[in-house]
């Protein structure tokens, strides 16, 4: 090879061979510890990865690496309920699109703060409750319930995630407004000044 040509990371050897099918268990550890971080990605995908290396891949430092743990449908549910805490978008809606993702998980990816997490975990559980709904077919007035119920739903924890985040906001400006007061430390009531009545004369102290 000529000194200082390198090939691109995703023409690695490496890359091909952590997504064959029939890799050894051993092989998949050590490519799952590749610096290669499309290595790592390819291992993080594999259906047979090991339990032990979820748990490394679920912490990598590449956000395509946690995101593609995040669409492991073998992925143990701990490590799911992990990632579905990740600061990165591609993460969260990751979790949403997993087949194993519970119930719980999903109506609270349904109020994250982001719209394309929120987006994500609404088509999800709609997609569950048109299913579910969808094995009777002879029970229209069911699935339509259901769907109705699901958006109902939606709608609920997301007004409720936006008045969470006005009164944050109102706190914000409540603190930025009156700089000697802390944040969540209740405003002192201003004093009232009275003028005094034409013709009364306090009493005097005998």
């Amino acid at each position: 090879m000529a000194r200082g040509f390198s090939y691109a990371p995703g023409a690695s050897a490496d890359v091909e061979e952590a997504a064959a099918p029939g890799l050894a268990k051993e092989r998949i550890q050590e490519l799952g510890g590749s610096r290669n971080a499309l290595v790592r990605e390819a291992i993080a995908r594999r259906e047979d990865c090991p339990f032990g290396l979820m748990v490394t891949l679920a912490h990598d430092h590449a956000v395509p690496v946690r995101a593609a743990m995040a669409a492991n449908p073998k992925v143990l549910h701990s490590i799911l309920d992990y990632l579905a805490h990740d600061r990165q978008p591609a993460v969260a809606c990751a979790v949403a699109g997993n087949p194993a993702v519970t119930q719980d998980v999903l109506e609270i990816l349904a109020s994250h703060r982001k719209g394309e997490v929120r987006t994500a975990a609404g088509a999800a559980l709609d997609a569950r409750a048109l299913a579910a709904a969808g094995e009777d077919r002879h029970t229209p007035e069911l699935r339509d319930r259901v769907f109705e119920e699901s958006q109902a739903r939606r709608a609920a924890m997301l007004a409720e995630s936006a008045a969470a985040s006005l009164e944050a906001a109102a706190d914000e400006a409540m603190a930025a407004a009156d700089p000697h007061v802390e944040q969540g430390e209740p405003l002192m009531p201003r004093p009232t000044r009275t003028a005094p009545v034409r013709g009364f004369r306090p009493p005097i102290d005998a």
